[in-house]
Parts: structure tokens; C-alpha cells; sequence
């Protein structure tokens, strides 16, 4: 049962990962709309992984075919990618782009999932004061790391705390910014927020775009595609480092890894031309992908802190499975881990040699008109969106978070910002209260894990503000 769960999670993260546009985050939003059909919460949860895995694996067929990434991570392939692609040479990119991200992937899942559970110790270290410091230290890498305005981050990051505290004040259980409407009383639902801030977007945005590269496939073009990723393997390699680096930093994943290993790409490789078709620029940042989402999950599952935007709908799809990651109970569930190895390692495995061998008619899929399928895809997600009380008010508040993430994506407000506000506005609220009543100054300055946690915000804090980026995740 566990091998046909992890083959169908495999085949609709590949689907999904192919969808323009697409990835892992709304792949995992459609997933609520099936969820109950899973017998077994841990099947659902080999499921999930794989769809994590072979998304990220499958994002690169558009972005070198299409010139459209299938997520904003696969969008530095596209660069040097998709002009390989118009010079005929797409099964070239495609195999360096799906060897270099699958090496790594499995090297730092290896790291990762095998040994999660000892990490775990990590909590007997951790009070509330360090959690708390934690919590910030999510919210400074997310406002200053992963935007060029970090004011504008940083008011995105109070919009998502204010609509975190919308609902019932845990302090004296009465009604807080419900406006009287009893509906939100309960506080707003994740699922509207997550699908009108990622899915929407990113979907409407897929409509609006599209180029299409000729096929040429052969096995030289693979044979090639191997060679260049051997060549360059300590590329390959530095960007997997990086990707698992980013991946571990709480709250920010997203394109950042993929951005950066391709400055390094460039600035390692001074006397080379990037953007016309060069293999290094592919090889590069796709080392980063599955070792960024490899890692997302250590402050996902120790803290419950998402890792990436992708890692907040796993944080809820887990949520709805009566997982509550980042506890302690948690952490002693063998079976939990096994199946978190078991979808994201052979999930990775299995969609690399689906994707290699299958390449020329993976390929024909992708350059399907979006139209055809979009229809489809937006359904799935309204019909998740509106299962809260299935009355006006799920549409109304689909419709409205919608309109705020095109807004957020049209004026670059940083949408991970805003989730991560709304998603850890109870935690860094309670934290906040629970650290203030029971710890003075001098208590706080003679825990050493909290004044590094402190020290190591202040300095996001200042790099942030000294520093010119040329990263502009939105």
C-alpha cells in the first residue's frame, strides 16, 4: 500500500510540477480537496512528501521549455535553461537540471530525515525564552533577507499579524477585530489565506505567459547533460550546500537559495557569458531545490516554525492529520519519520528516472496550452478553500485574500512575510506573554542559546539594512 501511495504522490507532484506556474505550495493546497480519502494519516503523509519531492524535481521542465518556472524556486533555471532549449538543446539542460538537483537532494535528505529524530534533543536546550528568540529570528530573516524593501516586508509582516490576531483574545477569551461578525470568531481559516496569497497569483500570472522551445531529444543530449554535472560537480555541490543552509533558516526557502548560488555561479566564472545558454547556470542553482526543501523541514518539524511557504500548507495538511509539529510527542512518533523518509528519499529516486527516461513525452505535456488546464487546478482550490462552513462567507474570504495577494505581488509586499506573520501571531503572542511574566532581565542574560539566538537577530537586522540585494522574492 505504502509504494502505490508513493507512486501516485510521485505522478501528481510530476503533473503538478510540469503545470506552469504551478510547484509544490499549490500542489499541496489541491491536496486538502482529497485528503479524507486517505485511510491512513501516515500514508497521507508519504503522499505529501512525495508530492514535495517530485514537484521540485518537475519545475524545471517548464522553466527551460516555457521560459515560465513551474514555482518562483525553478526561476533562475529558466535563465540559462530556456536558451538552451531555443538552441535545441533541451534534453541537455533537463538532465543536468534533474541529476544536479536529485544528487544533492538525496545527500541532504540522507542528513536530514535519517537523523530528525535525534534532533529532537535539540528541544531539552530550548525554553520559552528561546523559542521566542526563535520566533523573531524567523520573522528577521523574512523581512530582511528575502525582499529588497524591507519596509515593505516588514508591513506586510504587521498585515499577517494582524490578521493572525483577528478572533478570540486568548488572554481574556473575548472577541478581537471581528467587527461583531460572527464568523470570525474562530479566526480566519489558513486555507483561504495560503491559496489567496501563492495559488491565485501565481495561476493568473500563468495565463498571461507562455513561449514554447522545440524538443530535441537523444540520448547524447543525456549523455552530455551527465558529463556537464560530473564536470562541474563541486557547482553542483556548493549550491546544494547553499539551498540546505537557506532551507534550514526558519520562515524563508522560497527562491532566495536559487537566487544566490546563481550570483555565485556568476561571480565564480567572471570571464564566462551567463543568460544566452550557459550549462553552469543551470547546474548551479538546481543543486539547490531538493536540498533547500530537505531542510525546510528541520524548523518545520522541530518548531513548527515552516521553512518555506510550501512548508506552511504542510504545516496545516500535517494539522489536519492530528500531527502537531513542533511538539514533543511528536518527536517520539517512529512511524511519522519513517514515512517522512520514506516519501521524500524514494520519492526523489523514482520521479529522477520517470523524468530521464521519460523526458521526450514529459516534455509534450508541459507545452499544453495553461488554459486547458488552469480551469481545472482553480477549481480543485476553491472546492478546498470553501469547506469550512460551505456558506458565502469561505468565498467572500477567498475573494478578498486573493485580491491581497495580487496586491502584495503587483506593489512586491513579500508574501512569506505576510503568511509567516499570520501563521505565528498566536505562538509569538503567547510566547511573548508567557516570557514576560515568568523571566526577568538578568534570567534571560544567563541563558546563553537565547543571547546567541538574540545576537544572531541583531546581526539579520543590521546586514538587512546595510546591505543593497538583488534578491526580490515576492
Amino acid at each position: 500500500m505504502e509504494v502505490a501511495v508513493l507512486l501516485m504522490g510521485v505522478l501528481y507532484g510530476l503533473l503538478i510540477g510540469i503545470i506552469p506556474a504551478a510547484g509544490a505550495t499549490t500542489g499541496l493546497v489541491t491536496v486538502f480537496s482529497f485528503l479524507y480519502l486517505f485511510p491512513d494519516p501516515y500514508l497521507a503523509v508519504i503522499f505529501c512528501m512525495a508530492v514535495v519531492a517530485a514537484s521540485t524535481t518537475g519545475d524545471s521542465f517548464t522553466g527551460v521549455l516555457l521560459g515560465i518556472p513551474g514555482a518562483n524556486s525553478a526561476a533562475t533555471t529558466m535563465i540559462d535553461g530556456h536558451p538552451l532549449a531555443l538552441q535545441g538543446r533541451s534534453t541537455y539542460a533537463l538532465t543536468a537540471a534533474i541529476t544536479s538537483s536529485t544528487v544533492n537532494g538525496l545527500l541532504w535528505g540522507s542528513l536530514v530525515f535519517f537523523l530528525l529524530p535525534y534532533y529532537g534533543s535539540l528541544m531539552l536546550y530550548l525554553g520559552i525564552p528561546e523559542l521566542w528568540a526563535f520566533t523573531i529570528l524567523a520573522f528577521a530573516c523574512v523581512v530582511f533577507i528575502s525582499s529588497n524593501s524591507w519596509i515593505r516586508s516588514l508591513i506586510a509582516l504587521g498585515i499577517g499579524l494582524f490578521l493572525g490576531a483577528i478572533g478570540t483574545d486568548p488572554n481574556t477569551a473575548s472577541e478581537r477585530f471581528t467587527g461583531g461578525w460572527f464568523y470570525l470568531e474562530d479566526g480566519l481559516q489558513l486555507m483561504p489565506i495560503v491559496a489567496g496569497l501563492f495559488a491565485f497569483p501565481e495561476l493568473i500570472a500563468g495565463l498571461k505567459r507562455g513561449r514554447i522551445a522545440p524538443i530535441m531529444t537523444g540520448f547524447k543530449q543525456r549523455r552530455e547533460g551527465f558529463k556537464a554535472v560530473w564536470e562541474n560537480r563541486w557547482l553542483s555541490l556548493r549550491g546544494g550546500f547553499i539551498g540546505a543552509f537557506v532551507g534550514m533558516l526558519p520562515a524563508l526557502g522560497g527562491a532566495v537559495g536559487d537566487w544566490i548560488a546563481y550570483g555565485q555561479t556568476v561571480a565564480t566564472n567572471p570571464n564566462e557569458k551567463f543568460g544566452n545558454g550557459n550549462i553552469k547556470g543551470v547546474i548551479g542553482p538546481e543543486g539547490v531545490n531538493n536540498a533547500q526543501k530537505a531542510t525546510s523541514m528541520i524548523p518545520t518539524v522541530l518548531f513548527g516554525i515552516p521553512g518555506a511557504p510550501f512548508a506552511a500548507v504542510l504545516l496545516s495538511l500535517f494539522a489536519y492529520l492530528n500531527f502537531e509539529l513542533g511538539s514533543i510527542d511528536l518527536l517520539q512518533d517512529e512511524k511519522f519519520f519513517s514515512s517522512l523518509t520514506f516519501g521524500f528519499m524514494y520519492g526523489s529516486i523514482i520521479v529522477a528516472i520517470i523524468c530521464l527516461l521519460a523526458m521526450p513525452w514529459i516534455s509534450r505535456l508541459a507545452q499544453i496550452p495553461f488554459i486547458y488546464y488552469a480551469p481545472v487546478l482553480f477549481a480543485f482550490i476553491v472546492w478546498s478553500c470553501v469547506q469550512y462552513t460551505g456558506g458565502w462567507e469561505d468565498y467572500l474570504i477567498l475573494f478578498l485574500a486573493t485580491l491581497l495577494g495580487l496586491a502584495c505581488k503587483k506593489y512586491k509586499f513579500s508574501r512569506p512575510a505576510l503568511l509567516i506573520g499570520f501563521l505565528l501571531c498566536e505562538r509569538i503572542e503567547n510566547l511573548t506573554i508567557q516570557m514576560t511574566d515568568l523571566y526577568t532581565l538578568n534570567m534571560l542574560m544567563s541563558r546563553p542559546l537565547f543571547i546567541t539566538l538574540t545576537l544572531l537577530t541583531l546581526g539579520v537586522f543590521s546586514w538587512g539594512l546595510l546591505r543593497k540585494s538583488q534578491l526580490d522574492y515576492v
